[in-house]
């Protein structure tokens, strides 16, 4: 149970005072970390090119080191368990089918006797942590202090906690479903999130751009085909020119903003730059992950000009024809290209993210069931 301590109710100069005493408190630990930084920078420029060298060795020796081992406990703890398996199955065709289903009874009984234990350890440990902080911020009298605690007492409110401690038992019991729920709702928030920004920006980008770059056709390979006599244009790139009603046109004094190379530029910038801001989410997180991140960034970029490729072969051979054919308004067919080649790239960008953030990276300590062997269970 969370139990916070009231805050004191204290006079203007009282609170003055506690207030330049926190600023204080934390230009001296400012300080302290930036003495540690410079003294960790000129112990670097202390070394010699060859002292630096062994040091960054030894350092990338040690992490692969870390990594193997990583790998080893991991392929280790996998054969394990398949090796557990095979004696729990052939121990179970040994009993009869009264015994088999007495001891799946007794496994789920204590399977749920464990679950309910570690909740208990784990709830213990969050309602400890969250009383700490709160009993911190209560003593904290500056306005960002005051704002912290404000939705710090959202955080402790009794449906909130309601919702956090359903999720913590869910997560307890079912660790590997809960870590796929989890990713998939922040990878769909963060994800329609940025195609709303690329819609927004597409709204004036085009226009700041101008009609020159719009006044030129940017559609290859140009494929026409007559279908119901009108001749469509089908293209991996398919940004012709458009005239004000939206429509394709192939003279450029009736062009007009929001066609050809402009809005393909437009359109790409958009991406680029919501890109921009959902590696950092994604990665930070969704994925919680600890890599290299500029290693990441570069597959994130090869994955992104990649599927970029895909989803204007998507929209340019698969979509756009037919808006024309059935005049389609420009401004609803700008919506429906953002949202149906932003929820393909992002369904396919989800197992993309999966492989260049693997599991296990992040650093953080797991609650792991103890498994007993078939005889002790026997």
């Amino acid at each position: 149970m969370i139990e916070l301590k009231p805050r004191v109710k204290l006079s203007k100069e009282e609170e003055a005072r506690v207030i330049e005493e926190y600023k204080a408190k934390k230009a001296e630990e400012k300080a302290k970390q930036k003495a540690e930084y410079e003294a960790r920078i000129a112990a670097s420029k202390a070394l010699t090119p060859e002292e630096r060298k062994a040091k960054a060795a030894k350092e990338k020796e040690e992490q692969a080191a870390r990594a193997n081992k990583e790998k080893e406990d991991k392929k280790a703890a996998k054969l394990a368990k398949k090796e557990e398996k095979a004696k729990e199955k052939a121990y179970l065709n040994s009993l009869s089918k009264e015994e088999k289903d007495a001891y799946v009874a007794k496994k789920k009984e204590e399977r749920k006797a464990w679950v309910e234990e570690e909740y208990k350890k784990a709830l213990a440990e969050k309602n400890e942590r969250l009383t700490k902080k709160g009993n911190e911020l209560n003593k904290r009298y500056d306005l960002s202090g005051k704002i912290h605690s404000f939705f710090f007492s959202i955080r402790v409110s009794g449906w909130w906690q309601a919702i956090a401690n359903a999720w913590l038992h869910f997560k307890i019991g079912h660790p590997e479903l809960a870590k796929w729920i989890y990713q998939v709702f922040y990878f769909i928030v963060f994800s329609e999130g940025v195609t709303v920004w690329q819609y927004l920006v597409m709204l004036f980008l085009p226009y700041v751009i101008g009609l020159g770059l719009a006044q030129v056709a940017f559609v290859w390979p140009e494929i026409r085909v007559d279908i119901e006599g009108t001749e469509l244009l089908f293209a991996i790139f398919n940004e012709p020119m458009r005239d004000a009603a939206g429509l394709e046109t192939t003279v450029a004094k009736d062009a007009a903003i929001g066609g050809g190379l402009g809005n393909f530029i437009a359109y790409e910038i958009a991406v680029f730059t919501a890109q921009c801001i959902n590696f950092p989410l994604q990665r930070n997180i969704t994925f919680r992950s600890h890599g290299n991140p500029w290693y990441q960034a570069m597959w994130y970029f090869i994955g992104w000009v990649v599927i970029s490729i895909l989803m204007a072969a998507l929209w340019g051979m698969g979509f756009q024809p037919f808006m024309v054919l059935w005049a389609v308004p420009k401004a609803l067919s700008d919506l429906l290209k953002t949202f149906i080649t932003g929820t393909v790239s992002m369904i396919v960008f989800f197992f993309v993210f999966k492989i260049i953030f693997p599991a296990g990276e992040a650093k953080k300590e797991e609650t792991v069931e103890p498994v007993a062997t078939i005889e002790e269970q026997a």
